[in-house]
């Protein structure tokens, strides 16, 4: 049942965990169709080409200021005109930035050389000068580009990885002179930059980039659309199957997912903003999250929690969670549809959508407005509090421009709220009350299930004083039983034996008495004495145990022992009947911690119940089992009479398997082997199967 309950949750489960691994396992697919399009180089030659001017002044600017760290921006790289503005400093301020790109030495990097006086200067320890003839650096960078600048600062292209790409614009590019449109002046401003002579600067870009540096950025957004578009089949794909297999499952297995219907429970209107909002900001993210995995930028990531070691574990399952959160959204989107057909539009708009919420309870308050009894003792008695509240506040209000209107708003409120609580006492009241009165005519079956509020303590003392009074009536009941059993069979117990001594004692004062006949009545007289000397003993014994009145001297003794010790002096009683006793042991010796006297006294009685009652000539089978530190001794023999009782019956005093009473017993004895086996610890029960008795016992062993 628990199965068919969940089976809903069982396989949306798997299907979101296989379509969120099977997406992940795709990404090689999709980085082999990105590197296929051939894209990668074009961007990074365009983004460096387009800020070539700023990198190369960066570069000669740091190889000058290694010479002369006095050298300053504002006065090495322009001439400013007479009433320069903005487009000078905007200038500086792109070479600072270029700067700022060098020093962070994690994405460009840069070496430029004096071809003159040959002096150099870097940012990298690697020699990227000779990039275009070492194989080794080519791997650590994935694009680099050498420019040479002569005596008279004409560029020129000495070598580059992206050889596919024509750069023809170099000069243009330093043309070392900007004109604009001077708005203050309205005339036309020409800036002139000193040329760079001399030089040869090598660019490289690194084979891992950061998204934070601008060339990363860059890059990685340029790449996103790729992203997207590629990884868009595999997703859609994966879209579908959870969509479907939402659809497919029969609504009244989705209807027991208790967190599809906790969604179901949030207003359209909520629902539609958060998974709309959710779902945006997931599809985005599925670029940054395939970048972050296909160009290995978690490292980094992971780096600075101290985790790196962690990362061939954490990316696998980042990206899994994270999947499987935006595929359980199309699974959520695909049970509201399935949900709305299921529900009804109506009945949808009615209760799951802000504006029905408002009408449905706009309607239900008009009516408790209509309805309200001005003659009701509870509503007069809230309206007094909240008219004398509303006077306070509205007296404290007058101080302010809308006082008196808050202060009604405020009273109306205070007035539902109390009026409410009011009637639920009220209510929990006679609820109690009713309950009460039940119970003092006799009806003990009353019960208080619904929550009453403040007498909720009353209705838990309720309940005991309920069960304390059933425990004392039915306690009362069995003493009155047992002593109505006590006195009808003690009396005929007690009265068979003595009836019988009294008439043969009779017959004893007969002078004439022969002395065979006298000889034969005395035995009687013994016989009879007997049975009454044992039936008090018993009696007394039984009583004492129930009372709990009774001493142990608790040893170790070994139960096998003792039960063929009980066998020996009842031997004579069982060959009467020719009864074979059989013996089904595992082992010659079990300890057990108990009282020998009362435990021999156990196995005693069984054995007399088995002479008296089991049919002659049969078979007694004695077995013992050991299990769980128990030890369980069980009597099985054939009864001799049809066994009319139950087994309950049977264990009760005063009862016996022959319900004439014409046999000697006293019904005391499976009685007796009840109470001295359970004041020990043990268990003691009895078992019928057609005209099989079995009795079980069971003891604790011995550590």
């Amino acid at each position: 049942m628990k199965i068919k309950q969940h089976i809903a949750s069982f396989i949306l489960l798997i299907i979101l965990f296989i379509t969120s691994i099977g997406t992940y396992l795709c990404y090689p697919l999709i980085n082999q169709a990105i590197q296929k399009s051939n894209f990668e180089k074009t961007d990074i030659s365009d983004y460096v080409t387009s800020h070539l001017v700023e990198y190369s002044y960066a570069s000669d600017f740091l190889l000058k200021q290694n010479q002369d760290p006095s050298i300053s921006l504002l006065d090495y790289y322009q001439s400013p005109p007479d009433n320069f503005n903005e487009s000078y400093y905007d200038f500086q301020y792109q070479i600072e930035n270029k700067l700022d790109e060098f020093y962070q030495k994690e994405d460009i990097f840069f070496h430029i050389i004096n071809n003159q006086t040959q002096q150099q200067f870097s940012n990298t320890k690697d020699s990227i000068a000779q990039i275009s003839t070492n194989k080794n650096l080519q791997k650590k960078y994935q694009w680099y580009m050498q420019v040479q600048f002569n005596e008279k600062g004409i560029p020129s292209i000495i070598s580059t990885s992206d050889n596919e790409y024509n750069i023809y614009s170099l000069d243009s590019l330093f043309s070392y002179t900007q004109t604009y449109f001077d708005e203050n002046t309205q005339k036309d401003v020409t800036l002139h930059y000193h040329p760079l002579q001399n030089i040869t600067i090598t660019l490289a870009v690194s084979d891992q980039l950061h998204m934070t540096s601008p060339i990363g950025s860059y890059l990685l957004n340029t790449s996103r659309s790729q992203l997207h578009l590629y990884s868009f089949p595999y997703i859609f794909t994966a879209i579908f199957i959870c969509s479907i297999v939402t659809l497919c499952i029969p609504m009244k297995y989705l209807l027991q997912n208790r967190f599809l219907t906790f969604v179901m429970r949030i207003k359209f209107a909520f629902l539609a903003i958060i998974w709309i909002t959710l779902a945006t900001i997931m599809y985005l993210g599925t670029a940054i999250i395939l970048s972050g995995t296909i160009q290995d930028q978690f490292p980094y990531f992971f780096q600075q929690f101290g985790i790196e070691a962690m990362e061939p574990y954490l990316t696998p399952l980042v990206n899994i969670i994270y999947f499987f959160i935006f595929y359980l959204l199309f699974v959520i989107f695909a049970y509201f549809i399935k949900y709305l057909f299921h529900k009804g539009l109506k009945a949808y708009f009615k209760e799951n959508t802000c504006t029905g919420w408002i009408i449905t309870q706009g309607y239900g308050s008009m009516n408790k407005v209509i309805q309200f009894d001005l003659e009701d003792s509870i509503n007069k008695t809230v309206l007094k509090i909240v008219l004398f509240n509303m006077l306070i506040i509205a007296g404290c209000s007058l101080f302010f421009v809308f006082g008196i209107f808050f202060a009604v708003v405020y009273s109306i409120i205070i007035f539902i709220l109390i009026r409410k609580k009011f009637i639920d006492i009220q209510t929990d009241y006679h609820t109690l009350l009713q309950a009460t009165k039940q119970l003092s005519q006799g009806d003990f079956d009353v019960q208080i299930n619904q929550d009453i509020g403040i007498f909720n303590p009353l209705k838990d003392e309720f309940v005991h004083i309920k069960h304390g009074f059933e425990k004392a009536v039915e306690k009362e009941v069995k003493s009155q039983k047992m002593k109505t059993e006590l006195i009808s069979n003690v009396s005929h117990d007690l009265k068979t034996p003595l009836t019988s001594i009294i008439t043969y004692i009779d017959l004893l004062k007969n002078e004439d008495l022969q002395s065979h006949n006298q000889k034969h009545y005395l035995e009687i007289l013994e016989r009879n004495a007997l049975r009454l000397k044992n039936l008090i003993e018993d009696l007394f014994e039984v009583s004492k145990a129930n009372s709990g009145d009774i001493k142990l001297d608790l040893v170790d003794i070994d139960i096998i022992s003792l039960i063929k010790q009980a066998q020996l002096e009842c031997q004579d009683k069982l060959e009467e009947k020719e009864l074979i006793i059989k013996w089904n042991i595992a082992q010659e010796k079990i300890m057990c911690h108990l009282d020998s006297s009362k435990t021999y006294r156990i196995f005693e009685n069984l054995f007399m119940n088995i002479s008296k009652y089991a049919l002659a000539h049969t078979r007694v089978y004695i077995d013992i089992i050991e299990k769980d530190k128990h030890v369980s001794i069980i009597f099985k023999n054939i009864s001799e009479a049809e066994m009319t009782f139950n087994e309950n019956e049977i264990v009760e005093r005063f009862v016996q398997g022959d319900k004439s009473r014409n046999s000697h017993g006293s019904g005391l004895g499976l009685a007796i082997v009840k109470s001295f086996t359970e004041i020990q610890g043990g268990q003691f029960h009895v078992e019928l199967d057609g005209d099989l008795f079995k009795t079980v016992i069971t003891f604790l062993q011995s550590q």
